[in-house]
This record gives structure tokens, sequence and C-alpha cells, in this order.
């Protein structure tokens, strides 16, 4: 069954993308595919995404080089939204 994808970024990551030029909007956007293809259709792309514990349980955790981008997704009957919650460098991002 197919799905339709939604990608909504908060204040917060729209502001990073804004000042950095490190990654683009266009990047994160592919790598939010990414992601929801290998997690909920299984299929064989090379991501690096992991689910977070704790507090943001209910986050997932994708990393590219020294970027970490957060996002929380639902998952309804026809619609995947995957929200960007925040974008940042690692040393930053989680505090």
């Amino acid at each position: 069954m197919k799905k339709d994808l939604k990608i909504t970024y908060l204040k917060k990551s729209k502001k990073f993308l804004d000042k950095q030029s490190v990654i683009s909007e266009t990047d994160v956007d592919e790598l939010v595919i990414k992601f929801v293809k290998r997690h909920f259709y299984g299929a064989d792309t090379n991501i690096d995404y992991r689910a977070l514990q704790g507090n943001l349980r209910d986050f997932f955790r994708i990393r590219k080089g020294g970027i970490r981008i957060i996002i929380r997704v639902t998952n309804g009957e026809i619609l995947i939204e995957a929200i960007v919650e925040d974008i940042g460098f690692r040393g930053d991002i989680y505090k």
C-alpha cells in the first residue's frame, strides 16, 4: 500500500538551514525520504538513523557527517508525516 509523505520543518530547523551552508533543505528532504523508505518499507538504502531513548523516545536521529537531524514520525493510514524538529551539529543537538 502506497502512502503519501509530508515533511514539515519547525521554526528552529528552518533557522538553522538559513544560517548554515553545510546542508540544504533539499539534502534534508532526501535524507528523510531515505529514512522513510528504510524504516517503513524495508528498502535497502544507505542511511544512518537510530531511534532515540529516554525523554526523546518518540523521535529518530538521522546522521549526516557532523550534522544531526531530529525527526518525529506520525504514521497515519494514508499519510506519513515527518516533522523535522531540530537540525544541528553533533555537540549541540541533544542539549
